[in-house]
């Protein structure tokens, strides 16, 4: 394997594909609630350095590409009794971050009433109709009969777009006549995943061509990492609205999750309506009251751009991170993404409102919680969206037919913080840690441990019986993970508050005062 210091650091030893002079964008911006972050682009495309930031609204975020969220898509998706072509197309939705609001079948036993009760409380923007092959034809029909039943008089129109076979899809042409449709390729094979995709983020775009959706932002730097690093990589990203799983190949192939709008700003309440106010609750170390927690969630919804002032405060988002994060792993699963893929990066930036977190410890504890990496993992984070600004850029050459990720690969490591490594641990009996940095130190680890190590630089890391792999260590080492996957928390708050506590000082993330 390629040693991950020279590649993640940027001392590259191959020879780099000549660039143009010229740098592509002069400025650019990064749209974040209700603010936005404005950049100056200098030096050229070999380099391209971003200056201090300036907090701009989103409105003034002229001069350049806005990285911004997009129009919220809400999509109602009918489908016939094909699971694997609804896996599918339920895959590149959240790959495409549209919300999906609801999910008829022609198998599910309902009536035309409430059939079209269900379409027409959705409100849905797109309805995306996965016609199948001829035998499930009619079945389909049925269900369109009531989503033009229930939403031809709703304003504006929902947009339609068929997937399936031509013969099945010619079949619907008359039902749904009086609404604007479009036909997309089986999203069972590539072509037609990335045709929905990318037919759903224009939507989302809307009339403004100028806007980088945040996930494309995301992909394009994911692929920039792993090209630079030659080791598959991952971004984590939990901004306000929205949570984003990223794992990019060497070879420039994606993995995607962007759910939306699961955050821990405007969206926060979103994640405790989903996850449950208890689920949140058990990533905090102390005990809370319900009510109080209750109080404080929803005024980070009506404030998303407050700054935490206070440890409870700080708590939450850290708690809500965990959740939003765990969520995401769930839906990705549910269409056919193991969590596994996401896992088993060896490099992990974090970017977003998780990246912001005021002590880099909590940012690695997130990582180590909610992502639970099985691989040896050197994990780093953005500083104020810069990562997520060069994004847009390579978004911007992608899209022009350039390769972005050539662009930003050198100018990346300026504006990222190297936090540590992560070694995951499957203890046994006698389980041996053995790290190489100049010397050799070896340690028996036991079942449950969570501890740091002192490191700094390029390390070697082995587990007897268990991983091996090189990583970075940052100002907070390495960071020794035993207790087990996925991780278990004690329903009791007598057992589980001073386990959360420890894992707390163990790498130091919130004062002794809290």
């Amino acid at each position: 394997m390629k040693p991950l210091i020279s590649a993640f650091v940027g001392a590259a030893s191959r020879t780099p594909a000549p660039l143009p002079t010229d740098p592509p964008v002069r400025r650019i911006s990064v749209a974040h609630e209700a603010r936005a972050r404005r950049w100056t682009v200098a030096g050229d495309a070999g380099r391209m350095d971003l200056g201090e930031a300036a907090i701009v609204t989103p409105g003034e975020a002229d001069g350049g590409p806005l990285v911004a969220a997009g129009q919220r898509l809400r999509v109602a998706l009918m489908a016939g009794p094909d699971r694997q072509l609804e896996q599918a197309a339920r895959r590149g939705l959240l790959a495409a971050a549209a919300e999906t609001v609801l999910v008829l079948r022609s198998d599910e036993e309902l009536s035309f009433g409430e059939r079209a009760s269900a379409l027409r409380e959705a409100k849905a923007d797109v309805a995306l109709v996965l016609a199948g092959d001829g035998k499930h034809a009619d079945g389909v029909v049925l269900l369109c009969e009531a989503f033009r039943y229930a939403c031809a008089e709703q304003h504006p129109r929902p947009r339609v777009v068929v997937s399936g076979e031509p013969r099945a899809a010619l079949r619907l042409h008359h039902v749904l006549s009086h609404f604007a449709t479009e036909i997309v390729s089986d999203p069972r094979r590539d072509d037609g995943l990335a045709a929905l995709v990318g037919h759903v983020r224009q939507l989302r775009r809307g009339a403004d061509a100028s806007i980088v959706l945040r996930d494309e932002a995301l992909e394009s730097l994911a692929r920039a990492i792993a090209r630079d690093a030659g080791v598959p990589a991952a971004v984590i990203d939990v901004s306000g609205s929205s949570t984003s799983l990223v794992r990019a190949e060497p070879a420039g192939a994606i993995v995607a999750a962007h759910l939306v709008p699961l955050g821990s700003g405007r969206a926060a309440d979103r994640v405790v309506a989903r996850a449950g106010l208890d689920r949140v609750r058990r990533w905090i170390p102390w005990a809370v009251d319900a009510p109080s927690l209750l109080e404080r969630v929803f005024n980070r919804a009506r404030w998303p751009d407050a700054v935490p002032a206070e440890p409870l405060a700080l708590a939450l988002e850290i708690a809500l991170s965990h959740e939003a994060i765990a969520h995401a792993l769930a839906d990705a699963a549910a269409t056919g993404i193991p969590a596994m893929r996401f896992r088993s990066a060896s490099v992990i930036v974090l970017t977003g409102r998780v990246a912001e977190l005021p002590r880099a410890s909590q940012t690695l504890l997130v990582a180590a919680n909610a992502l639970q990496p099985t691989e040896v993992t050197t994990v780093a984070r953005d500083r104020d969206d810069a990562l997520v600004a060069l994004g847009g850029i390579a978004a911007r050459i992608a899209a022009a037919d350039g390769d972005g990720s050539v662009a930003i690969a050198r100018s990346a490591e300026a504006h990222r913080a190297l936090l540590g490594v992560i070694v995951p641990v499957v203890a046994g009996r006698r389980t041996t840690l053995r790290v190489t940095l100049g010397a050799t130190y070896t340690e028996q680890i036991a079942r449950g441990a969570f501890f740091t190590l002192a490191a700094s630089g390029a390390v070697q890391v082995s587990v007897s019986g268990g991983v091996s792999g090189r990583g970075i260590a940052g100002p907070l080492g390495i960071l020794v993970d035993a207790r087990g996957t996925p991780l278990a928390l004690p329903p009791r708050d007598a057992e589980r508050v001073p386990a959360v506590a420890r894992w707390f000082a163990a790498v130091d993330a919130m004062s002794a005062a809290a």
